[in-house]
């Protein structure tokens, strides 16, 4: 079976634009069925694919990618809305992505409104992520024509670049945590009540934390990735309504 590697998506509809921002192990991919759901709504959604993902080799998200490759993807991303004559209404981010989506609304007060899912920005370690890790590289290597030797050799330099990628996430979080008062627009929040790799208390912290409307949902029974399990349509209902609501206070 042949595997078509994820890319960035783009759904060109009405003036108003939504950027949605994908997680560690994840790709665009997690957003599909919710960009048909914003598009329906005459918005234009873009879901840019992060550097070192949607590749054959799961190393290449910690060898090419970085919080520095990543903030840049994420202000490429505001630029190509921009180039699109778009306004850009709102940015979220799924994990990993939520970590920029706050960032992108703390250095662009012109971004209109924000939100998060599964967001780890009060987190208190990093094992699931280090352990979903592994799951996702375990899951690539089936599709990989490796030798033992290489598939050795491969999980050594996972071993070897994991730790210092996920520290550096952590100290972008910090930072990003540190600024949490810069952000004026309303928030969305968004996290599975048995969410197994980031725990909810992360995100009623971040509730707690911000200075600004939230809008808080937890969604029960619901894992970490929501744009894609059983809290998918329930989240596209509850997302619709917050935009519906705050883009006419923002016109």
């Amino acid at each position: 079976m042949k595997i078509v590697p994820p890319q960035t998506l783009f759904t060109d509809r009405g003036p108003q634009a939504i950027i949605l921002l994908h997680s560690y192990t994840g790709s665009p991919n997690d957003f599909r069925s919710l960009m048909r759901g914003l598009a329906q709504a005459d918005y234009s959604v873009y879901a840019p694919l992060f550097t070192g993902h949607g590749t054959n080799n799961p190393t290449d998200v910690l060898t090419q990618g970085s919080v520095q490759a990543w903030w840049q993807d994420t202000q490429q991303a505001i630029d190509f809305v921009q180039q699109h004559n778009k306004h850009l209404l709102a940015i979220f981010g799924l994990s990993l992505g939520s970590i920029f989506a706050l960032k992108a609304l703390e250095n662009y007060p012109q971004i209109d409104l924000g939100g998060v899912f599964g967001s780890p920005m009060f987190a208190s370690d990093m094992t699931n992520v280090r352990a979903g890790f592994f799951q996702y590289a375990q899951k690539i290597e089936q599709h990989q024509d490796l030798s033992f030797g290489q598939q050795t050799q491969q999980q050594r330099l996972i071993e070897q670049l994991l730790n210092p990628a996920l520290n550096a996430i952590s100290q972008t979080t910090l930072e990003v945590r540190q600024q949490l008062s810069q952000i004026k627009q309303p928030l969305f929040i968004g996290h599975g009540s048995n969410d197994e790799i980031i725990n909810n208390v992360s995100s009623k912290l971040l509730r707690e934390h911000v200075q600004t409307t939230v809008d808080f949902h937890l969604y029960p029974n619901a894992g970490h990735v929501i744009t894609v399990n059983k809290a998918r349509p329930q989240l596209e209902q509850d997302l619709l309504q917050f935009l519906s609501k705050n883009r006419s206070i923002t016109n």
